[in-house]
């Protein structure tokens, strides 16, 4: 039987790597509206600020007439054991080669093919374009909203990238998921901030969004950090729709370095190591407060002489930061 178009695309996109690929209209996004302006002041630094260009894809591709949507698992399984020294957890999704990187390459890949086989012009984008990704995956039908949030995907399960092409090919729309959660309420009982929950999800209490604010963090905020140096994967990783693990940490350094070396390190010395990993956008600065934060889950001499590192940074953020752990150090000891 003679493939269709749509096909073609997703079965090259399959070759590339991806592992879901849907389909849908690039009419406007009206009904996200009122989410996208609820939370415009917090996805400052985050997302763009035209709600107008998150909401019509017309304005990114002139013509706009289909999305390509696809997802690429990034589950990772932590091998090693732990051995007790002071440490800072780096999320599954910041860890090795940027996933902005690998998934640009598929997209535009297929972007590419695209252009070249059916004369269309295509824009791609993954995690840092107009629209928003998670609700163009819900309308491709690659995936439904889950309760913490997050896409929960037909293959790739919650640790899913997002990746969307923007076209003006008009091809044939795939079906919305009617899957949901049903009565699963794993991510609302291991959520360790309390941002999810039956009503919904509280970004501002997100310990991922927290971690990558670039001000400095209330009290309140920095013992929500937790361990957590980037990011916080505890609903992806307890959702019961996730697939095998596809890669394997053995060294613990890569997911868990140490804080002192992390406080220890030059701008460049982070750019060197970090520069191409998906936390490094963030820079030296927003890294190191969080290796303070972090310290206050270890009660211990050791932790509070690492705290002092941070009074020698240049940086306002990291100082003050430091000086606000040793406080709180002094007053809960």
């Amino acid at each position: 039987m003679k493939m269709t178009i749509e096909e073609k695309i997703k079965r090259y996109a399959f070759e590339l790597g991806a592992d879901d690929a849907g389909i849908c209209s690039a009419k406007d996004f009206e009904e996200i509206r009122p989410q996208i302006e609820a939370k415009k002041d917090l996805l400052k630094g985050f997302a763009e600020m035209d709600i107008e260009k998150r909401l019509k894809p017309s304005l990114t591709l002139e013509g706009a007439k289909s999305i390509i949507v696809l997802s690429k698992n990034y589950m990772l399984n932590n091998k090693f054991q732990n051995d007790g020294k002071i440490r800072g957890y780096i999320s599954m999704g910041a860890v090795g080669e940027d996933y902005h990187i690998y998934m640009a390459e598929i997209l535009k890949g297929v972007s590419e093919m695209i252009e070249k086989k059916y004369g269309a012009k295509c824009v791609y984008f993954t995690d840092t374009g107009p629209l928003c990704d998670r609700a163009a995956a819900v309308r491709s039908g690659i995936g439904y909203y889950g309760k913490s949030g997050c896409v929960i995907t037909d293959n790739a399960g919650a640790c899913a990238f997002l990746g969307y092409i923007i076209t003006d090919l008009d091809l044939e729309l795939d079906v919305i998921s009617k899957k949901d959660c049903g009565k699963c309420d794993l991510c609302i009982r291991s959520c360790p901030s309390g941002a999810i929950s039956e009503n919904g999800f509280d970004m501002a209490k997100c310990i991922s969004y927290l971690t990558q604010l670039k001000r400095e963090l209330t009290e309140e905020e920095m013992f929500l950090v937790g361990k957590n140096l980037y990011g916080c994967d505890v609903c992806q990783k307890v959702c019961i729709k996730n697939k095998e693990f596809i890669n394997e940490i053995n060294d613990i350094n890569i997911s868990m370095p140490e804080i002192k070396d992390i406080l220890n390190m030059s701008n460049r010395q982070f750019k060197e190591k970090y520069g191409k990993t998906a936390m490094g956008w963030r820079g030296a600065s927003v890294i190191k407060r969080n290796a303070l934060c972090a310290l206050l889950k270890y009660k211990s001499d050791e932790a509070e002489e690492t705290a002092y590192i941070g009074l020698k940074s240049e940086s306002a953020l990291v100082k003050n930061t430091a000086e606000k752990v040793l406080e709180i150090m002094k007053k809960t000891r």
